[in-house]
Formats: structure tokens, sequence, C-alpha cells
């Protein structure tokens, strides 16, 4: 299992860099999303971001009800225009528990563990862990955006 930075940790400035671009799609790739995934799982998390295991590539983990999807350099396509508030809470700042609001609906273009490019369209809990991650890839917290 890795270790969640938090705010408060000597590497915390990880979580305020935009994500470097995954060029390589390897067994070195697939060892940390297997890390990244236990670690998700461990901490009974939503997503988590490879920034928050203090590795700077474009990399995040998603859960789906009881699947962990990789997005390699997702970048958002589509939002709706309807929002909603909710609260929010974040691995690498643990309990603080904060408004958001965010779109209800998002499209996404991704690659998947292997390279090959894909999109997903989200609503709901999904679209808003989505749009969470991929915050943490672009160096921005859910504070900023509360």
């Amino acid at each position: 299992m890795l270790k969640i930075v938090t705010f408060r940790d000597p590497e915390s400035p990880i979580l305020f860099k935009p994500a470097h671009k995954v060029e390589v799609f390897d067994k070195k790739l697939t060892k940390l999303a297997a890390e990244m995934r236990e670690t998700l799982i461990a901490n009974d998390g939503l997503g988590l971001a490879a920034p928050q295991v203090d590795k700077g590539i474009a990399l995040c983990a998603i859960r789906m009800g009881q699947e962990v999807q990789f997005l390699c350099n997702p970048k958002i396509i589509y939002f709706s225009p309807e929002q909603e508030k909710m609260e929010e809470g974040c691995l690498s700042f643990p309990n603080v528990f904060l408004e958001v609001p965010r779109a209800k609906n998002v499209e996404i273009s991704y690659q998947d563990m292997k390279g090959k490019p894909r999109k997903l369209e989200a609503e709901g809990i999904l679209a808003r862990t989505i749009q969470h991650e991929i915050d943490h890839l672009n160096g921005v917290s859910f504070i900023e955006k509360a």
C-alpha cells in the first residue's frame, strides 16, 4: 500500500502542481496502478490521483461500483451547464469536508492502461469524483473549488 500525501506533509507541494502526461504504458505503470487500487480500497475512497501518492503523472483511479477504473491523461471535454453543490472530502485533506459546486454531467477523453484512446460519459457521484480527481491532476484542490 502507498502512503497518501496530505497537505501537512513535506511532499505536499506535489498536490498543487500539474501532473506530467503519461507517456509510457509499461509494467511500471501497471504496478503503480495496482498499488493505487489497493491504497484506494484500503482507505475507502472514491478516487485517487497519482500526485496523492507522490507520483507526478496524470493517472487516477476511480471507483465504479465494485470495480476500479484507471484513467491516463484524462481531459474533460464536456461539462453540463447544470451544477449541484455537494459536500466533498479528500484523502489528502483528512477530516476536511466542504460544499463544492460541480457539473452534474461530464464527458471525458482519456487513455486506458495500454494507451488506447477512450471516452466516458458520467453523471452524479461518478461525474463529481472524476472532476475532483482531474482537478488533482491539474494541481487544484477541492478547497480552491469550494
